[in-house]
């Protein structure tokens, strides 16, 4: 720019008195030179967006609990110039923002609402459905007649309806406030109506299951390669186990010495090992509704020998005083962890 050419030489000329003159002058040529043309504010060079990939599971969920949830579409980043004044005789300022629509599936199966969503930790929508960003939002319940997405139909053509998955799609949401991409997102989603049974949550997941009861929880994510580790998980929770009984499977209470559990052609048996092998301490992880929802871990100490320490994380709402008090399961957990040992064969 002649701006910088003149004040160089005005410098080497008359010292500091000569560049700001040259200065001056090279203002006025640039003026003359460059009259009409805009500065450019920052821009980016890449709009594309990364999307998960495919294969991440998307749990069940039951009762009302906070999810990250998968994004599964999402358009390029969005731009938008904006053309600013310059003063008299000076060119006016280009600057650019950036939005993306997008679909974040939540759960495989059907659910009530969502309540608050946060962003990057912070909160985005309030639980009066308040927004602190702008977004378009529609939340699809996953529904047997849910209808497909406008907007995502519209971007693709021929899509399917998705019905069966509850997922919300964010439309047109400015990303200033997050470094120009998609936030971190979580989602307080209610499934269900009312805290849900462990043992009714069983009975959903599996058709084989029989009975219901075990404890109350506030929310529960079903998530993983197999039913039969969720199910271990809500034992996990409730403090029994599974035994088969023909072509099903019954929840058994602890207290029996030994419980045989068909699994895949093999028997397992849990019987009661050496005292100087159990588990002294065991740290349990749970959803805090105390805190959001987000994770509180209780540590559970069991009186007697043993040694060891043991981490069980459950996906279940739990407040922190049942999670380290062990009437929803924390105890079971610590002391099945000490005392169960499985026998392959």
């Amino acid at each position: 720019m002649a701006t910088l050419v003149l004040t160089t030489v005005g410098r080497a000329i008359g010292g500091p008195i000569g560049g700001a003159l040259g200065a001056l002058a090279g203002q006025a040529i640039d003026g003359r030179l460059f009259r009409g043309a805009a500065r450019e504010g920052p821009r980016l060079s890449d709009l594309s967006v990364q999307t998960s990939s495919y294969g991440t599971p998307i749990p069940k969920l039951f009762g009302t609990i906070r999810v990250a949830g998968t994004v599964i579409w999402s358009t390029d980043l969005i731009e938008t110039r904006t053309t600013s004044r310059g003063g008299k005789g000076q060119p006016g300022t280009n600057t650019y923002s950036y939005s993306v629509s997008f679909a974040v599936a939540l759960s495989a199966r059907p659910i009530r609402s969502v309540r608050r969503i946060w962003a990057e930790g912070k909160l985005l929508r309030g639980a009066a459905g308040d927004w602190k960003s702008v977004t378009g939002f529609r939340l699809h319940t996953g529904g047997e007649d849910q209808a497909v997405d406008p907007l995502i139909a519209s971007a693709l053509g021929a899509v399917p309806a998705y019905r069966g998955i509850a997922y919300a799609v964010f439309e047109g949401m400015q990303l200033a406030d997050y470094g120009n991409r998609i936030p971190s997102l979580t989602f307080e989603v209610e499934a269900d109506a009312a805290p849900v049974a462990s043992g009714a949550v069983a009975v959903a997941l599996a058709p084989e299951v029989r009975g219901g009861g075990g404890v109350m929880l506030g929310g529960f994510a079903a998530s993983g390669a197999s039913v039969r580790g969720v199910l271990e998980t809500l034992t996990t929770i409730d403090g029994g186990w599974w035994r088969a009984e023909g072509a099903t499977l019954v929840r058994s209470d602890a207290g029996g010495a030994v419980v045989t559990i068909a699994d895949t052609g093999k028997e397992r048996r849990r019987s009661v090992a050496a005292a100087g092998g159990t588990v002294r301490e065991v740290a349990v992880a749970h959803h805090d509704p105390a805190r959001d929802y987000q994770i509180g871990v209780q540590r559970v100490r069991r009186p007697g020998a043993g040694q060891a320490v043991d981490r069980v994380d459950l996906p279940a709402v739990l407040d922190a005083t049942h999670a380290a008090a062990g009437d929803a399961g924390a105890r079971g957990a610590g002391d099945r962890a000490g005392c169960d040992r499985d026998d392959r064969r």
